[in-house]
């Protein structure tokens, strides 16, 4: 798949640029739009990033759908998003936030930061990725118009490192609320609710139309490797040029924008390398194990890790390939945007293992706008196969419908809502979600040992595939994760063995002194651990010592799974699907928690522990997460007891033994939530509540997916 390098030349853009604005029949004078990056620029009429909402009445459904998912207005109020990122501020000293070009900041070695992680072209400086490090994929559009001090959402931090001060600190979404004449206004304390009247900002529409119709293909000198993968690394161009996915539009009706006719930002637009620039996460860091250098011209400073890989999985797997199921290139877009999982079912083998599954790349036959009110003439617009803009994944907010409301407006549609649209998929978020999860992955049982006898042991052999373009789960690793759930029965239901399993617990720290029944809100037993949640000190220090983010508790549990399992094939623990973030420490280094006589733990051999900060992660473990259409064999030795054991405990057990595994998928780690809770809550480092995560929250909005596809074997019991 060819991604489109620099410019395309001064001939080819003339020609472009002349048929563009004679389909469009545009009466207003070209003049040269605003871009940002390598690129030459078209000649067509600046347009600053609009809302969504100036996309209206001509593109109704693609509005509604858009509003609708998490990407659009959800992920930048959501508590977990502001958490994570208020967390990592709040470790470094505010140097995650953004900086523009009236920015005074000096860096050590006496040059100005006056330029962020979207506006330095190339990376040159370690401070230039981390200044708007999560707010660049996020709000891309709000942080390019923000070197205008007069359109800047976001305000650059009074000081940073050292000069931090953590009482003034403010979640990001508290800066996307403006009044009824469209001036910004705070909540009245960090993170409150939104002040009466307040509506909400360009900035809390996220990814809005404009983020993608505005594209003029990749920036390759903010690309660490020159590819276009992370770092937001697009070019945007600033004009009434909205590139979509057709050549030769109709006229637009008064020359609100003209459709463009180039074929090659057409092609970027619809390839699974246009979703590269923020759908891998590069993350510079200087204490690394296995390091990667920029190699841009100046950027060699800049070491790395991968953070996350959900691209490059794609641009490597068999999906970005003919050699897969369907026998042709599967783009992102192809299930995220089309009709999938809705369009039918395929069947095909993947190694031993026959699979029934949605078939992706259908798409719905539609009008692209509507009749009558979008073109020149009202010109009749042809039926085409279209997308839709609902960007399905695996989230559901964890807001309430009023505070989503509040923040997003009051339309924003229910996530739970039952009912179907005009192309017969659901309006609600929750059952798009768990439809494309059941689409996830296949398991079978069918390699268990046939038989098995008192007192010895026998062999449950689980085959499990992913069925993703990517690995799943994909995404950084407090985020996503899934696992196996198995039990072995006897015929009666006596449990012989279980993995996979959850307990509910009080949570005394957080206010909940009994089991309250919700198991949603349990972490797996594989690993008990407890997270430095970090304290308010003055005047403020940066890193862990006061912070937090490190483990005060990591400590293996019943049903863990060693490394072994993963790395060997080992026949016992948990079966555990996620690509976890973690910590190595060499010999000789602290790791940040100290023994029962109160010394400090020195690692006396390198150590590796999962953490749940991304900020202290300086590597990522990626052998857990399922590959696509590659089947991988996973054992359980499962013993059974003697009959002495059996006649002490009282019982008889009748054959066949039942085996049944399920897939669960784990809405967020119950762990990291209540790390969340308690570092930007009212004891945290911040010295006061931020408001956005607590334990009323976690019992509330966690909405774990389970058996997202089962398998099941009985096995003949010798007694």
């Amino acid at each position: 798949m060819s991604i489109v390098r620099r410019s395309l030349g001064i001939a080819l853009w003339a020609a472009i640029c002349i048929l563009q604005l004679a389909c469009a029949t545009s009466q207003t004078p070209p003049v040269t739009g605003t871009a940002t990056g390598n690129t030459t620029e078209g000649e067509f009429a600046a347009q600053p990033f609009e809302r969504p909402e100036k996309c209206l009445p001509c593109h109704q459904r693609q509005y509604n759908e858009l509003f609708a998912a998490v990407k659009s207005g959800y992920r930048n109020v959501s508590p977990l998003f502001n958490g994570l990122e208020s967390a990592g501020n709040l470790i470094n000293g505010g140097l995650l936030r953004p900086v523009y070009q009236d920015s005074t900041v000096v860096l050590p070695d006496g040059t100005l930061l006056n330029t962020n992680m979207l506006t330095s072209s190339p990376l040159t400086e370690t401070r230039q990725v981390q200044a708007g490090f999560c707010f660049t994929c996020h709000n891309a559009n709000v942080e390019l118009l923000g070197d205008n001090p007069i359109n800047r959402e976001v305000p650059q931090l009074s000081g940073l490192q050292g000069n931090f001060d953590p009482a003034t600190f403010r979640p990001l979404r508290d800066y996307m609320l403006v009044d009824a004449n469209g001036n910004q206004v705070l909540p009245a304390v960090p993170g409150g609710e939104p002040p009466a009247g307040s509506l909400p900002s360009l900035g809390a529409a996220g990814i809005t139309c404009d983020v993608c119709h505005d594209q003029a293909g990749p920036d390759l000198t903010r690309s660490f490797q020159e590819d276009g993968f992370a770092n937001m690394s697009l070019l945007f161009n600033q004009s009434i040029e909205k590139v979509g996915p057709f050549l030769f539009p109709l006229g637009v009706k008064g020359n609100f924008h003209v459709a463009s006719n180039d074929p090659n930002k057409i092609a970027f637009l619809k390839a699974g390398a246009f979703c590269n620039a923020c759908h891998d996460v590069r993350v510079p860091n200087n204490n690394l194990m296995a390091e990667e250098n920029n190699i841009n011209p100046g950027g060699s400073s800049i070491k790395y890790f991968r953070l996350e890989n959900l691209s490059s999985e794609w641009q490597l797997g068999l999906y970005n390939s003919t050699s897969n199921p369907f026998g042709k290139v599967i783009a992102c877009q192809d299930c995220h945007m089309s009709d999938f999982p809705y369009a039918g079912t395929s069947n095909y083998a993947v190694g031993n293992m026959t699979i029934t599954s949605p078939t992706p790349a259908i798409y719905a036959t539609d009008y692209a706008a509507v009749p009558g009110v979008s073109t020149v003439d009202n010109a009749p617009l042809p039926l085409r196969q279209v997308v839709n803009h609902y960007f399905t994944g695996v989230d559901v907010p964890l807001l309430s419908l009023s505070e989503l409301q509040a923040r997003l407006g009051a339309g924003y549609p229910d996530p739970y809502a039952s009912g179907t649209d005009a192309h017969g998929f659901p309006v609600g978020l929750a059952n798009r979600r768990q439809d494309l999860l059941n689409a996830a992955t296949r398991i079978n049982l069918a390699s268990t040992d046939s038989s098995a006898q008192i007192g010895q042991s026998f062999m449950v052999r689980l085959e499990a595939v992913a069925l993703t373009g990517h690995r799943f789960p994909a995404g950084f690793s407090q985020e996503r994760t899934a696992y196996v759930q198995l039990s072995v029965q006897d015929n009666n239901g006596f449990l012989i063995y279980q993995s996979g399993y959850v307990v509910d617990k009080p949570h005394p720290d957080d206010g909940v002194t009994a089991p309250n029944g919700n198991l949603d809100d349990e972490d797996l037993e594989h690993v008990h651990a407890i997270v430095d949640p970090g304290h308010y000190t003055t005047p403020y220090q940066t890193g862990t010592a006061t912070n937090g983010g490190n483990n005060l508790v990591f400590q293996l549990g019943p049903d863990d799974g060693p490394d072994a399992r993963v790395f060997e094939g080992a026949s016992e623990g948990l079966v555990l699907f996620r690509n976890e973030l973690i910590h190595i420490f060499l010999p000789g280094q602290p790791i940040g928690r100290t023994d029962a006589n109160g010394h400090q733990i020195i690692a006396q051999t390198p150590h590796f522990e999962e953490t749940f900060n991304a900020a202290l992660a300086n590597g990522v473990d990626n052998f857990r997460s399922l590959q696509p259409l590659q089947p991988r064999m996973y054992n359980y030795q499962v013993q059974l007891p003697t009959a002495q054991e059996l006649t002490q405990l009282g019982v008889t057990l009748q054959g066949p033994l039942h085996v049944h595994a399920q897939v669960n998928f784990e809405h967020f780690p119950p762990v990291f939530m209540r790390y969340l809770a308690e570092c930007t809550g009212p004891n945290g480092p911040a010295g006061q509540s931020l408001n956005l995560v607590d334990e009323n929250l976690i019992n509330t909005y966690l909405k774990n997916v389970k058996a997202i596809s089962t398998a099941d074997v009985t096995v003949n019991l010798v007694q």
